[in-house]
């Protein structure tokens, strides 16, 4: 029976390592930058264990890890990494913010603000970033241990198109 239950897995794990951006020894400070290359809206990729790494790497005994995002249309959060509700969120939150309507961000006839040459029609990634979550997320990091909830994942959403992305983890404390 064991042989017929196929595993599903809603998150995707980062392919390459982290890149070494600032490392201090006191007090014990470490910065590493994740690259990904996302491949679809609403896509989630769990990026606890590269957390984990770099929060041990640092060696701070007590402190915190702190994962940010510097895109506006991705978002860090934390919860529960099962299929099933990630794809109860991805069908919940395409109701809730549909692609496929008007959105005044992208009306070129009457936006004025933060206009570049190749502007994605992105308005509907926007509110969803804004309604979902934030840039970053801080975990207090206790006795060398990243303090995570047993189902708890960092996970790191692309809620615009496939593009390249970058996340920063960075652990201070002592």
């Amino acid at each position: 029976m064991d042989d017929q239950i196929a595993t599903r897995k809603a998150t995707l794990d980062p392919a390459t390592a982290p890149v070494v951006l600032a490392v201090s020894e006191t007090p014990p400070t470490r910065t590493e930058a994740l690259h990904i290359h996302t491949t679809a809206s609403n896509e989630f990729w769990d990026v606890t264990d590269v957390v984990r790494a770099v929060a041990k790497r640092s060696k701070v005994t007590h402190g915190q890890v702190t994962v940010y995002t510097p895109h506006t249309t991705t978002t860090i959060v934390i919860n529960e990494s099962e299929t099933g509700f990630l794809n109860d969120f991805r069908r919940t939150i395409g109701s809730l913010v549909p692609e496929d309507t008007y959105y005044e961000h992208d009306d070129h006839s009457v936006r004025t603000e933060n206009l570049q040459e190749d502007e994605f029609i992105n308005g509907h990634a926007h509110v969803r970033q804004l309604l979902t979550g934030q840039p970053s997320v801080t975990v207090p990091i206790v006795d060398g241990e990243v303090l995570l909830g047993q189902w708890q994942r960092v996970l790191f959403a692309e809620l615009d198109q496939a593009r390249e992305r970058r996340l920063f983890v960075h652990a201070q404390g002592s």
